[in-house]
């Protein structure tokens, strides 16, 4: 019976001492919890089919070291509020468009100029190789640590009641607007061109407020208004640039190894995956906004040459602006453009 109880006192004491000894070691291996709050909702296509995948990639490659836990539609992090939340780190890492951070990203604006843009997929790819090659870019980002910088497929125009088949029909028209090329190039045709966050647009079509938008066919399904909108008329008429950044010192912080993982899922794979979605998800929403009833109303070749040509003048004003501020605004616009068509 001694021998019995002297075993029994060995054996705790063993597992007292193994715990003494490993304790730290096993505490300090707790799995690492990144927010991830967006203002748009979880059932937008990109969350689903490209940032949950991404996340899932991230948390698969850490084997359980690492979760990446969303915080979607607006209830942490709101449109134009994200990029400062993830530099103040109220979020660890968010998604948003750079144009609701008006002037933060000068340089990144060069894909947003008018028909620029044909597909999604090249658009964001030539963006991100641009970023690498100028640090001048690079420097816009440089309080947080940049994930991937995207754009949606082309936007088109859509309307409630008169259908646009030529430049004329556009004049006078209030027009939901994107970027600020969008709303120059809006005036020069004519339109009167109307400021708001997409998810007012809405209510704004419902009330007459406006007359249409300018918008790709995402937008328009996801946000509700093609149940408004009656026609549309594909044009390639301009994009907006995604980022999804993290807080810089929350990345620094993390393990050698976790942020391995994080570089080698990031940078050009995460935009040309999030480019090639937005151009794989435009047919299906085309298709939403034509099942509810929306006809396709097509610019005449001479039409298209007229906008490209009103257009044209707002690439070298641009170019004009940033060489002002002392930014390499030619050779960035020379150098993206050589990305977009190779």
């Amino acid at each position: 019976m001694i021998t019995r109880k002297l075993n029994w006192y060995y054996i705790r004491l063993l597992v007292f001492s193994l715990l003494f000894i490993f304790g730290p070691t096993l505490s300090l291996a707790k799995t690492i919890v990144l927010e991830f709050a967006h203002p748009y909702p979880a059932t937008h296509t990109q969350h689903q089919a490209v940032l949950f995948p991404w996340a899932k990639k991230v948390e698969e490659a850490c084997n359980g070291a690492l979760k990446i836990k969303f915080i979607p539609g607006g209830t942490l992090a709101k449109m134009g509020q994200a990029y400062s939340m993830v530099e103040k780190n109220a979020t660890d890492i968010s998604w948003d468009f750079c144009d609701y951070s008006p002037g933060r990203f000068p340089l990144t604006t060069v894909i947003e100029l008018p028909f620029m843009v044909s597909t999604a997929e090249k658009a964001s790819v030539a963006l991100w190789k641009t970023y690498e090659q100028f640090p001048e870019v690079r420097k816009e980002y440089e309080n947080t640590k940049l994930l991937m910088l995207s754009c949606h497929a082309p936007g088109v125009f859509a309307t409630v009641k008169k259908p646009i088949k030529t430049l004329t029909d556009l004049r006078g028209m209030k027009i939901k607007t994107a970027s600020s090329f969008t709303t120059a190039a809006l005036q020069i045709f004519g339109a009167v061109p109307v400021i708001q966050l997409v998810n007012e647009t809405y209510t704004s079509l419902e009330r007459g407020m406006l007359d249409g938008v300018v918008m790709p066919y995402d937008g328009m399904a996801i946000f509700k208004v093609h149940e408004l909108l009656k026609y549309y008329t594909p044009a390639d008429f301009y994009s907006m640039v995604y980022w999804v950044a993290m807080n810089k010192n929350k990345f620094d912080s993390l393990p050698e190894d976790i942020k391995t993982v994080i570089e080698k899922s990031s940078g050009l794979p995460f935009s040309r995956a999030f480019g090639k979605s937005c151009d794989e998800s435009k047919t299906a929403m085309k298709q939403i906004c034509i099942d509810a009833g929306m006809q396709e109303i097509s610019f005449p070749k001479i039409e298209i040459q007229k906008l490209l040509g009103l257009t044209n003048p707002l690439k070298q004003q641009w170019v004009m602006n940033m060489e002002t501020k002392g930014l390499p605004g030619r050779a960035v616009l020379e150098t993206v453009s050589r990305y977009l068509y190779e």
